[in-house]
């Protein structure tokens, strides 16, 4: 029987097995598979596989007879070739429609018996074609003894390359596909290696925040209780929002602007007239999907480092556009700004792991000085536009 792989259960060898019958037997040197099948596209190939016979039966000439032959013999050649090359090419696409997928199942000695029979028939229909192109004198007798040999061996040489090509074929064609499941496979778990990743590294992000707005919320309970109490009503919302943000793999603009808002009105009862805030969402990029919790940790960061440690406070300015086919996040604030080489805390360091994870070079955060003073923090990534 042939040869059976385990992995392939016996409905999907048998497809991969069909798109291999179908293939032209030039496709097996890689350059001519760069073409779309089509019968014309069959038809030029078996033209070329058909030369290429020819060629060889021309070289066995020069060999047995150990002289350049004639161009007459090239000629010879050249048709007999290409009538038993279109004999076989049409006896294939009838069988390929017929019954050749049931030979197939019956094993390689059916299948070897199968390209032996084609192939005689397909030599003895092509050197009848070539009497009618090369007269009556090119073949006169079957009986002759000469012809008898010629036929024989022409059919023993086709049916012997036939029968390598379709062997190694099946071969290639299952370990192809073998790969092809392979790599499916492999590129599942990095999608679900992803995901997983990306959970990690936004569950980094939340500690400084979350332990930050409970000791403010402690500090307020005896002295401020009414803003204790507007704060940890808008941490909550914060929270849950954040909490249904780390769930999913992706979230609008318009949700993870809404989520910054509750962040903030956290941070404007701590810093009260300190933090002045500027948002710009324009209404055509709120369906836009981002990778979720993108922003709001850079948001924190320009507060952090930017606007908490100057006395005064500042403005912080958060704004969306669309370039091109890529969206473009900025931050900016007035804050004390960044050194000349400065990259980013661990904050930072998480969105350009997340943006590297989820869109490879095509997504980019850069950090600038906002002058006169401060800082812009971009972020660019490419996004599917509704």
């Amino acid at each position: 029987m042939a040869h059976y792989n385990p992995a392939f259960t016996p409905d999907e060898r048998r497809k991969v097995l069909d798109r291999a019958a179908n293939s032209h037997p030039l496709e097996m040197f890689p350059w001519f598979r760069r073409w779309p099948q089509s019968h014309g596209r069959d038809l030029l190939y078996t033209f070329i596989w058909n030369c290429l016979f020819g060629l060889l039966f021309t070289l066995f000439g020069i060999i047995g007879n150990w002289r350049m032959p004639s161009a007459n013999f090239f000629w010879i050649n050249f048709v007999v070739s290409n009538c038993v090359g279109y004999t076989l090419h049409a006896l294939f696409l009838l069988g390929g429609c017929t019954i050749e997928s049931r030979i197939r199942e019956a094993g390689r000695v059916v299948v070897t018996a199968y390209y032996m029979a084609m192939s005689t028939v397909g030599v003895l229909g092509g050197f009848w074609l070539s009497t009618l192109v090369l007269g009556r004198r090119f073949m006169p007798s079957l009986g002759d003894p000469r012809w008898i040999m010629a036929i024989a061996v022409s059919s023993l040489v086709i049916s012997i390359v036939i029968a390598i090509i379709y062997f190694w074929r099946e071969k290639t064609a299952l370990t192809e596909a073998a790969l092809e499941r392979e790599q499916r496979r492999a590129a599942e778990i990095e999608r679900v290696a992803l995901a997983a990743n990306l959970r990690a590294l936004q569950a980094q992000i939340e500690p400084h925040f979350l332990f930050n707005t409970l000791a403010n919320v402690t500090s307020l309970i005896e002295p401020e209780p009414a803003r204790a109490r507007h704060m940890l009503e808008a941490f909550i919302r914060f929270l849950r929002a954040s909490l249904a943000a780390t769930r999913r793999s992706t979230t609008t603009l318009a949700d993870e602007f809404a989520l910054i808002a509750d962040f903030l009105e956290v941070l404007k009862v701590r810093m009260g007239e300190r933090l002045q805030v500027s948002v710009d969402l324009p209404p055509g990029l709120g369906a836009v999907e981002i990778p979720p919790m993108l922003v709001q940790p850079v948001v924190e960061n320009a507060i952090r480092h930017g606007l908490e440690p100057k006395v005064e406070g500042g403005r912080l300015d958060l704004r969306a556009r669309r370039e091109g086919e890529r969206l473009v996040l900025e931050v900016a604030d007035t804050g004390v700004g960044f050194g000349e080489a400065t990259t980013g805390g661990l904050g930072l360091a998480n969105i350009r792991e997340r943006l590297r994870l989820a869109h490879g070079d095509g997504g980019r955060l850069s950090i600038r000085a906002n002058p006169p003073g401060g800082t812009i923090v971009a972020i660019e990534l490419p996004v599917a536009w509704p």
